[in-house]
């Protein structure tokens, strides 16, 4: 009895870290096999704070992962544009409650209240691929997937860059 819940429990965990992070909102129609050629561009992140390697390597690894599908480039009138954007956010996290509770205890030799979270500082990075049709020039399929931000400068590398696109292409071609 003892090894079926923990086997239960191991596989749970198993498939629970191996979700894929990305959000999706797509056409009730999408299916990529109906298009055959694509153009992809790298739009929005001159004024964000993103490594000119990241923004050519996630344009190329796009490039190349669509290809494999047998989708192939096309400048001038592709079937659907891929736009992919990375948006650095400098956040806040707001706070359980509006007020400080008067009611607390000392630690360390400062006031600490377990219920009160300060406001602080929380910067994040967020990879958005979004397909437009050419056609009409509406939004086709989009994703949204958080990406890691290290030292104010967004800089993955090559794996790091494969790994993302390879779970957006995955969602894409599953729709």
């Amino acid at each position: 009895m003892f090894r079926k819940i923990l086997a239960l429990l191991t596989l749970t965990a198993v498939i629970g870290c191996s979700s894929n992070p990305v959000s999706v909102e797509k056409l009730s129609t999408f299916n990529l096999s109906d298009y055959s050629t694509f153009d992809v561009k790298v739009v929005g992140m001159e004024d964000t704070k993103v490594s000119p390697f990241t923004r050519s390597g996630l344009k190329r690894e796009f490039t190349e992962q669509l290809s494999g599908l047998g989708l192939s480039t096309n400048d001038k009138s592709p079937d659907f544009i891929v736009k992919i954007s990375i948006d650095v956010s400098d956040g806040y996290k707001a706070s359980r409650s509006s007020f400080r509770r008067t009611r607390s205890y000392y630690r360390g030799g400062y006031a600490y209240d377990p219920f009160f979270e300060d406001y602080y500082h929380q910067e994040q990075s967020y990879l958005r691929v979004t397909l437009y049709s050419t056609s009409n020039e509406e939004p086709l399929w989009t994703g949204l997937r958080p990406t890691k931000y290290v030292d104010k400068d967004l800089k993955l590398s090559e794996a790091e860059i494969v790994k993302y696109v390879e779970s957006l292409i995955n969602e894409i071609v599953n729709s």
